[in-house]
């Protein structure tokens, strides 16, 4: 399954009972609602899309994840004087 970020925009915080119908759907479970306004959801799209269609106010985008870049230096060249080992 995929994860999704909903996000209310409307006035005041997100509606208790809109958040009620997210938990009742099907094979999805709530990752995250610390916040008023937002939450993480893992389930299928197509239940999410539909269940937002009646809760106006509320958006819907997919987690997008960003790898750490590897900072770590990196050796360019054998420590030693020549170039050739062969000589």
């Amino acid at each position: 399954m995929a994860r999704f970020i909903l996000r209310y925009r409307g006035s005041g915080s997100g509606q208790t009972e809109d958040v009620g119908k997210i938990r009742s759907l099907p094979n999805t479970a709530i990752l995250d609602s610390s916040s008023d306004c937002m939450m993480l959801v893992d389930g299928p799209e197509e239940h999410l899309r539909a269940a937002l269609k009646d809760m106006p106010g509320w958006v819907m985008t997919p987690e997008q994840t960003i790898p750490v870049p590897d900072t770590r230096e990196k050796i360019l060249r054998p420590p030693g004087g020549s170039d050739n080992e062969d000589a």
